[in-house]
C-alpha cells in the first residue's frame, strides 16, 4: 500500500489536503503531521511520498533534512504560497520530484501527485533564480522564446522506448492528441519528451531530422501555452492524458 504523509503547519489546510487525497486515492494510507510532530517523532516512518509545506526557501533545506532523517520519503512534493518560497531549480535538493503552489486546484494537485507516484517529476513553472549581483538590466534578460529544458533526466524515465505508433494503442493516442489540441506527430513528440528523451533522441526514434523534431516541440509548447517539457507534461496529465503510461502502472502507484 502506498503511504503518503502530509506535513503542513496549518490544521485546516492539512485536513483539507487529507480529505482531498482520501477521495482521489482511496487505496493509499494517508498520514498527516505538523513540523513539531516531525521533530518529536521517535520512530522512523517510511513513506512513498511526502507533501511538504515550506514557508521559505531557507527553511526548506532544514525541513527536508529533518524529513529525510525521520520519514525517509521515496519522493517529496513541495507546497508553497509562491514560487519565491521555493529553492531555485538548480539548488533543488535530491529527492524533490516537484513543487506545487497552494493556490492550485484540487484537480491539479491530484494530477501532480499521480505524476510523481508514477515515477515522473512535476515542475510546472520555472522557479525564480536567485540573483547575487545587481538587478539584471533588460539587455541581459533572455530574449529567446525557446523552451528551457531543465533537468530532463528527472522526468518520466521508467518506460522502455517503443516503436511508434504502438498498434494496440493508436486509437487512445489519437484521442489524447485531440484532447490536448495537438496533431498526432506533435503528440508523439510530447510522449517521447516526457520519457526524458533529448530532441536528437526524439528525432532518431521518429526517423525525422533534429530540426523537424525541434519545430514540433516548439509548436506543441505554443499550442499548450507552456514554456518547457515539464509544464507540458504537467498540463497534459492534469487534463487526463496518460502520455503512454499504462493504466495498471498508475493504479499500482496509487
Amino acid at each position: 500500500m502506498t503511504t503518503i504523509i502530509v506535513m503542513e503547519p496549518h490544521t485546516l489546510f492539512r485536513l483539507g489536503i487529507v480529505r482531498l487525497l482520501a477521495d482521489t486515492l482511496p487505496s493509499a494510507e494517508l498520514l498527516s503531521m505538523d513540523y513539531e510532530s516531525m521533530e518529536t517523532t521517535l520512530q522512523t516512518r517510511r513513506c512513498e511520498l511526502l507533501l511538504l509545506s515550506v514557508p521559505s526557501a531557507e527553511a526548506c533545506l532544514k525541513l527536508l533534512a529533518d524529513a529525510h532523517r525521520s520519514l525517509q520519503p521515496s519522493a517529496v512534493l513541495l507546497m508553497a504560497e509562491s514560487h519565491y518560497a521555493l529553492p531555485a531549480l538548480q539548488d533543488m535538493p535530491a529527492g524533490v520530484m516537484g513543487h506545487l503552489l497552494k493556490t492550485a486546484t484540487p484537480e491539479l494537485m491530484a494530477a501532480s501527485i499521480n505524476l510523481v507516484l508514477a515515477g515522473g517529476s512535476c515542475f510546472p513553472s520555472p522557479v525564480p533564480q536567485r540573483q547575487t549581483t545587481a538587478m539584471a538590466t533588460p539587455a541581459t534578460q533572455p530574449t529567446s522564446s525557446l523552451p528551457v529544458q531543465a533537468q530532463p533526466d528527472r522526468l518520466i524515465t521508467s518506460y522502455e522506448p517503443v516503436r511508434w505508433p504502438p498498434a494496440n494503442q493508436e486509437t487512445d493516442h489519437l484521442d489524447e492528441a485531440r484532447l490536448l489540441g495537438l496533431t498526432p506527430r506533435q503528440y508523439e513528440v510530447l510522449v517521447l519528451l516526457a520519457r526524458g528523451m533529448t530532441i536528437k533522441g526524439v528525432a532518431r526514434q521518429l526517423n525525422i531530422s533534429s530540426a523537424t523534431a525541434k519545430a514540433h516541440a516548439e509548436t506543441l509548447y505554443m499550442r499548450m501555452n507552456v514554456h518547457n517539457r515539464n509544464e507540458a507534461v504537467y498540463h497534459a496529465v492534469s487534463k487526463g492524458a496518460r502520455l503512454g503510461m499504462p493504466n495498471t502502472h498508475i493504479e499500482k502507484a496509487c
